[in-house]
Formats: structure tokens, C-alpha cells, sequence
């Protein structure tokens, strides 16, 4: 985007964003247990036990409270996945909490009782808002691709025209007469609310959420050229979509609604990464090689992938047009990609491939030389671990002794094979007592760094052979595509980022740059 453009859309920027929460009592009934249930479990000791259901209750929950459907659409699954649910029940009775297989009893019972209503609360809240203002064609935004054609269909009888989107539709140079989010405000990209590209904006969730009400500016400074930033969201009285209902012995929604709290909210970056075990997101040392800060990226067939932060040595593949608009593949940093690139995955990271492809080529040495690799590293990182200063004083001591570099973040992280300089790695094998061992291994890990290089270049053309083929077209069209690859035992996945979530998270780096699917398709 230029600055004119960019000024075009700040020319926006003092739109109506106005919040409609909807009421419905069903669909509250039903937070309000999955809420209690998931606390409980999270809380137990035997939580893998319920990991599967809890995987499809957040599923259930994510698709309620983001895909303007009827609640009865057999695209949603509530009736399938509430059986289910009741079947899960019914097997854990006699080996599980008393009380966390009740709760379960209750979710089931509150989801088929969607299951069964006709009624759409997301659709309605949206033309609420639509039919109160101007007239000309309007944006829906949903959250995730494939549900688009889906939710086009739930609108085609509706007389307002309108067009179904997705949030990156919002963060572009075009700007809409009116445009609805639906789904809680927490997932969406600050860009949506600090330089709207509407004239009127709405944000239409089910009121079980509350979310803040301050916009950010984009420039802390103000507009580009001129206009005015918005600094609230009006909220709209809530709109109430059936009937109340309650289960037997269920608190009734007024008394319910006070038990709901922000633990509630849901969040896309959360379900995304509720399939980890949860030892994996307990804090870590950021900037520790154990430990690396990660966002995540919605892609656009509906899964996921963690990219770092910051990082110079965790790579991913982009297809992209060169000049004459063939396909280009290249591998950058995860931490350059970024909203409307297109990237290449598997089930794992870009080195996890490149290592199991280089010790295939290695043959029967890669064990051997994977142990070479590993020992020096182990032994450094045994030195830094022991030394009063820690990475300051053994950095302090191998520069007394020579080194020009000492980079023992690198060095001693899980994609480093040896140094940059063999001046250094003689250093290092010196410092450790190996100085007499330092050539062979130079050379040693030299066929290891060979072996890595050339794969990667095969994987690269591979890839490049695969999509100058009619997926190129299909890529564009369908904004992902699968890629069957014949040097490699498995497929990837080549699709466009849609949108990167805010916040950040601490993760291990092999759960980076990888396709993961979602709990939640």
C-alpha cells in the first residue's frame, strides 16, 4: 500500500465501528458448561484422558461463536459431535471423575439442543446492523475459508446484497460502504479497528464475550495526511435471537451469565494451539535455544503454523511470480512471512525435513556423524552450563584464545552442524580438549553441511517441477493446493497466509514452520 492509498483508507477512519452483541439463550447454556468443563479438566490430573473431547468441544465452540450458519447446518456438525460426546460419556462413567463425566452429560445435552434449532443468531445480528444504514453491497467477514461457500449459501435468500469475505480482505487498499466482523474481536488484526476501510463497521458477536472498547491508532502521531482516528466502539443494546431455555437443573441465563468470565473469550491463537501438550507452553527463557518466541498464522485451508518472531536460521519455502509471472521457490526466514504469502509445509519444520533427506542421502555414516555433531555441542553447551559467567565468560574465554567469533547461541542450538570459520571450530575443539580431533571433524561435519545444502536444493526444485504444473493455476484460484512430490515419502501443502494473530507465544522450535492442522477445520 502507498501513502495515497494509505491516506484513502485513513479517510475511513472515522467510521461508525459499532460491537452488536446477540443474545442467545441456548447458545449461552452451552458456553456456560463448555466453560466449567474445560476448567475442571484442566485442573485434573488424568487430563489426557479427555483430551479427544475436549479437541471437539473447542471445535464445536470455535464454529458456534465465528460461522454465521443456522445452528441445524449440517456443515457445523453439532448433532454428530454431540453423540459423540454422549458415547464418550457414556464409556468413561465407571473410570472417570464423577462429576467431570456429568459435565460432559451437560455439554452433549446443550449441543444437541443447537443441533435442532433452525435459528441463525450471527446472520440475524449481521443484517441488524445492515439494514440500518445505507444501502449498496456490503462485506461479511468470516473467519475461515472454508466455510465461505457455506455461509455465501446461508445468505443467498436475503434480499441485501452482500459478499462473504475473509479478514485479509480487510487489510487492503479497497474500501467497502459497509463491512461486519463476525466472531469475538480478540481475533482480529489490530489493522481492522486502527484504520478501518469502511465507512461503517460493525463487530457482531454473541454477548457471552467482552471485549475492550479502545481502538489503537495506527501512527501514534495520527492520520497520514488528514481525517480523525476513531477512539471507541459504540456498542449496540444486545439483540435477543429465540426464546429462553434451560436444562433441568441448569441456573437460569440472567444468574449463568455472571459465572462467565474473560477465561471464556475465545481466541483463535488459543484453539490453535490446543492440541499441544500442555508441558509444551509453560514459560520459556526467550532467546534461550530451548525456547522460541512464535506467532501464529491462520492459512487459508484452515490450518495453522507457528512462525518465529525473530529468527535467522528457521526456514520455510515461498512460492511467488517472478517476472514473467511463473512461479519463483525460495526459501526465507519463517520470520519474514507475512499476510498474503504464499508458503510451503509439511507435517514438519522445513530442518526437520532437511534432516531425515540429508541422512538418507548419508547412508549408513549419518549415525556417525550425527554423533560427531551432537558431541561437540553437548560439550559446549555442558561448559556454559558449569562456568560462574555463564555464555558471557565462555565467550570471554575462547575470544582469549583466538576466536573471532563466538556465537554460542548458535552453536549450541539444534541447527547448527559447525562453525562459519574453521579457525573458530578449532578454538572451541582446543577448549573442550578435542584440539587434536578438530580437523577430522571439520571435515566430518563438512559432509554433513554438503548433505543439507543439497538437499535443499533438490526439495526447492522439486517443488519448483510440482507447481509449474497446473496447480500453479489451481493456487491462485484456490488459494492453497496439496503437492505430491516424487523424491520425498510424503506430500506438502502449498497455501497463503490469510492472517497472523496478535500476541506472541514460547514454544519449542520444532513445532515451528510446520503445517498443523486445526482442532478446528
Amino acid at each position: 500500500m502507498n501513502l495515497w492509498e494509505a491516506d484513502g483508507v485513513y479517510q475511513r477512519a472515522g467510521c461508525a465501528v459499532e460491537e452488536q452483541p446477540v443474545r442467545h439463550f441456548g447458545v449461552h447454556s452451552f458456553m456456560l458448561a463448555v466453560s466449567q468443563l474445560l476448567r475442571l479438566v484442566g485442573e485434573s490430573e488424568c487430563s489426557d484422558l479427555w483430551r479427544q473431547s475436549c479437541a471437539e468441544i473447542r471445535r464445536a465452540r470455535w464454529l458456534l461463536a465465528t460461522v454465521p450458519l443456522p445452528l441445524n447446518s449440517g456443515q457445523l456438525r453439532f448433532q454428530e459431535t454431540a453423540r459423540g460426546l454422549a458415547g464418550t460419556a457414556a464409556r468413561l462413567e465407571k473410570v472417570a471423575d464423577a462429576d467431570l463425566v456429568g459435565q460432559l452429560c451437560t455439554v452433549a445435552q446443550a449441543l444437541t439442543r443447537l443441533s435442532e434449532d433452525p435459528a441463525n443468531p450471527l446472520a440475524a445480528g449481521t443484517m441488524d446492523f445492515l439494514s440500518s444504514g445505507r444501502e449498496g453491497t456490503a462485506l461479511v467477514v468470516v473467519t475461515n475459508r472454508s466455510y465461505q461457500e457455506a455461509v455465501v449459501r446461508a445468505f443467498g435468500a436475503v434480499s441485501y446484497p452482500v459478499e462473504i469475505g475473509l479478514v485479509s480482505d480487510l487489510l487492503g487498499a479497497e474500501v467497502y460502504d459497509s463491512a461486519v466482523v463476525v466472531g469475538p474481536v480478540g481475533w482480529l488484526p489490530p489493522g481492522v479497528l486502527n484504520a478501518p476501510r469502511a465507512v461503517r463497521l460493525g463487530l457482531v458477536h454473541y454477548d457471552v464475550y467482552r471485549e475492550p472498547l479502545d481502538i489503537q491508532p495506527l501512527f501514534s502521531e495520527g492520520p497520514v495526511l488528514r481525517g480523525t482516528m476513531p477512539t471507541r466502539i459504540r456498542r449496540r443494546g444486545a439483540m435477543t435471537v429465540g426464546a429462553p431455555s434451560k436444562l433441568p437443573g441448569e441456573a437460569p441465563p440472567e444468574i449463568a451469565e455472571s459465572l462467565l468470565t474473560d477465561l471464556d473469550v475465545v481466541s483463535l491463537a488459543r484453539d490453535a494451539l490446543a492440541g499441544l501438550p500442555a508441558e509444551t507452553l509453560r514459560d520459556g527463557v526467550p532467546g534461550g535455544h530451548e525456547w522460541v518466541d512464535a506467532r501464529v498464522a491462520q492459512l487459508a485451508d484452515g490450518s495453522y503454523v507457528l512462525l518465529p518472531l525473530e529468527s535467522d536460521v528457521h526456514k520455510v519455502l515461498l512460492v511467488e511470480s517472478d517476472a514473467d509471472g511463473e512461479p519463483s521457490v525460495e526459501p526465507v526466514d519463517g520470520a519474514s512471512v507475512t499476510v498474503g504469502d504464499c508458503i510451503l509445509l509439511r507435517g514438519r519444520s522445513y530442518h526437520q525435513s532437511l534432516v531425515e533427506r540429508a541422512d538418507a542421502a548419508l547412508g549408513g555414516d549419518a549415525p556417525v556423524l550425527r554423533a560427531i555433531q551432537q558431541g561437540w555441542k553437548v560439550q559446549l553447551r555442558d561448559r556454559i552450563a558449569h562456568h560462574p559467567n555463564g555464555r558471557q565468560g565462555v565467550a570471554k574465554e575462547l575470544t582469549a584464545r583466538g576466536a573471532a567469533t563466538t556465537n554460542l547461541d548458535y552453536w549450541t542450538s539444534p541447527w547448527c552442524i559447525r562453525t562459519r570459520r574453521e579457525e573458530d571450530f578449532a578454538v572451541v575443539m582446543r577448549y573442550l580438549g578435542r584440539g587434536g580431533e578438530a580437523q577430522d571433524a571439520w571435515y566430518a561435519l563438512g559432509r554433513i553441511d554438503h548433505a543439507h545444502r543439497s538437499v535443499g536444493r533438490s526439495y526447492a526444485d522439486a517443488v519448483q517441477r510440482a507447481v509449474s504444473r497446473d496447480l500453479w493455476q489451481q493456487l491462485w484460484v484456490d488459494r492453497w493446493c496439496d503437492i505430491s512430490l516424487e523424491d520425498t515419502d510424503s506430500g506438502a501443502r502449498a497455501v497463503l497466509v490469510d492472517a497472523v494473530l496478535p500476541g506472541q507465544l514460547c514454544v519449542p522450535p520444532h513445532y515451528l514452520c510446520r503445517l498443523r492442522p486445526p482442532e478446528v477445520p
